[in-house]
């Protein structure tokens, strides 16, 4: 059942419709101190002396915007 929902074209939209509105329902609740902190919670990537850190919300904007605009080409 779940892999014959992925692969319907319109599957992708509704996992983001359904993602933004859960993040729109955790940010007008009593949850909404706990998920900025998620949000911003640091994390770093090292290799060697080479350190990248961000917190968490620009790793996600960074990494969906990747998949977004590589998905493009995936016919």
């Amino acid at each position: 059942m779940l892999r014959e929902f992925l692969r319907l074209e319109s599957a992708a939209g509704i996992i983001l419709m359904a993602a933004a509105l859960i993040a729109i329902i955790a940010d007008n609740s009593p949850l909404a101190p706990t998920y900025d902190l998620l949000l911003n919670t640091p994390v770093s990537l090292s290799i060697g002396t080479f350190e990248l850190a961000k917190p968490l919300i620009l790793w996600i904007n960074d990494g969906l915007m990747a998949v977004f605009f590589s998905s493009s080409g995936w016919n």
